[in-house]
């Protein structure tokens, strides 16, 4: 008789705690990385002089309906695309800077500065064309300087911006490392913590994002977490991740706080890394070549030449170790514009062979095999190429993160009809085992009364 009692008992127990688990997924069903959860159920048996009685049933326990490989695969998508996402970004700033809506790009200043030689080789005598001249110098120049600093400028806030993902992985060891203690302390007991892994899940997405972090799972339910094959997160706690940067060089190395240098290895910081490091000095570098060979060019053919004034051959552009930032026109020329030259022999002001000469630059392949304006139409070009080729990859990277995405909700999003179907299903066993109880008390009471 018991034996009825303590059956019709787990029958209602096992009901009950699958009821309140689907309730608790209905409950869950719009929350962000919540994990559907089912109750295990298993028969309770014992065996006796050779028999086996059935002794009801047994709530195993909650399980989590995930599968971790599925989500080790959304995390190497989530890294590639945090990679991707943070390039095209910064190359979108970078294009931004090196054209123009308005087509006064580097290239059109460069054509209006020797197209004003050609104007002086007409009129070399002319003042108004010598002070246009000028006027088209400045211009140039301006451009160089100004799409200098607005380089240096992206430079530096890619710098900030790498410096607060730092900040950021450091706050998502933290919050693991919390997030492990709760884990493991709930396993101890015997009672998993599966919102805890819901969170768990949800931070190491987020830290995947931003570097390629590996995840080992431990039997008590924490993760350790490793970053360029470094371990950054144990059991005794995270480790504090610094960034090193040199003023004025362009560096940017992430160390721990035992001296270890790491590796991002991918995601957005790593992509931030590598536009500081590697494209944007490379663009700088670009630019200061082209300034430089500008400065030679003129300056090989203007120091041949005389202007109206006197028999003194001058450079046109102040000359030494150019850049973009520091790139100036001869003082002596802006005194006086008469000091320009124009002329191949002193005494002869109508002579304009130098000025033709200094014009003919413009269609000398100087640099790289190309003339200068085409090496600045190519520095802005490489930019607009880059943005596409990262479309095309982050489209491609997308649809298959969504792939996996949608192969991981299959399993553990919640879907309502199916749960209150199942709801139903525990109602329904929970009132048969409470009639099993009800038919157990009447049977005892009728032996009472027999006795």
């Amino acid at each position: 008789m018991n034996s009825i009692f303590e059956i019709a008992k787990s029958g209602l127990f096992s009901s009950q705690k699958a009821s309140e688990t689907v309730s608790h997924n209905i409950a869950n069903a719009n929350t962000p990385g919540y994990t559907r959860q089912r109750s295990a159920l298993s028969a309770a048996v014992l065996k006796k002089n050779g028999y086996i009685l059935g002794q009801g049933v047994n709530l195993e326990t909650v399980q989590r309906l995930r599968n971790t490989l599925t989500d080790t695969q959304i995390m190497h998508k989530e890294n590639d695309l945090g990679g991707l996402q943070e390039q095209h970004r910064v190359f979108n700033q970078l294009e931004s800077v090196l054209t123009t809506d308005s087509g006064n790009g580097l290239d059109t200043q460069l054509s209006n500065f020797f197209n004003a030689f050609s104007d002086l080789a007409n009129n070399p005598q002319d003042s108004n064309v010598r002070r246009t001249l000028l006027s088209k110098t400045q211009s140039v120049i301006g451009k160089f300087r100004d799409t200098a600093g607005n380089l240096e400028n992206i430079a530096r806030q890619t710098k900030k911006a790498a410096q607060s993902r730092v900040d950021e992985v450091n706050a998502l060891l933290e919050n693991l490392h919390g997030i492990n203690k709760d884990i493991a302390r709930y396993e101890a007991k015997g009672q998993p913590d599966l919102n805890g892994k819901d969170q768990q899940t949800q931070q190491l997405k987020a830290l995947s994002k931003l570097v390629d972090a590996s995840a080992i799972y431990n039997d008590d339910g924490s993760v350790e977490v490793r970053i360029g094959g470094i371990t950054v997160l144990d059991g005794e706690g995270p480790s504090k991740i610094t960034a090193e940067t040199a003023p004025g060089e362009n560096i940017f190395r992430l160390r721990l706080d035992n001296g270890k240098l790491i590796k991002s290895g991918g995601g957005s910081l790593s992509a931030d890394q590598q536009m500081i490091e590697q494209a944007i000095p490379d663009l700088q570098q670009k630019l200061d070549t082209i300034a430089q060979s500008l400065v030679d060019e003129v300056n090989g053919v203007h120091t041949n030449g005389y202007g109206l004034n006197d028999n003194t051959q001058r450079t046109f552009f102040n000359s030494g170790n150019v850049t973009a930032q520091t790139i100036s026109i001869n003082q002596d020329l802006l005194r006086d514009p008469g000091n320009i030259a124009a002329s191949s022999a002193p005494g002869e002001a109508g002579n304009s062979s130098v000025a033709s000469a200094l014009s003919a630059l413009q269609s000398s392949k100087v640099l790289n095999g190309e003339t200068l304006s085409n090496n600045a139409i190519d520095m802005m070009s490489e930019t607009g190429n880059r943005i596409f080729e990262l479309e095309t990859q982050i489209e491609s990277q997308e649809s298959a993160r969504q792939l996996l995405i949608n192969q991981q909700e299959s399993q553990t999003g919640v879907n309502i009809d199916e749960e209150l179907s199942d709801l139903i299903k525990y109602q329904n066993a929970y009132q048969a085992s409470a009639r099993v109880l009800n038919t157990g008390q009447q049977m005892y009471d009728t032996l009472l009364s027999i006795l």
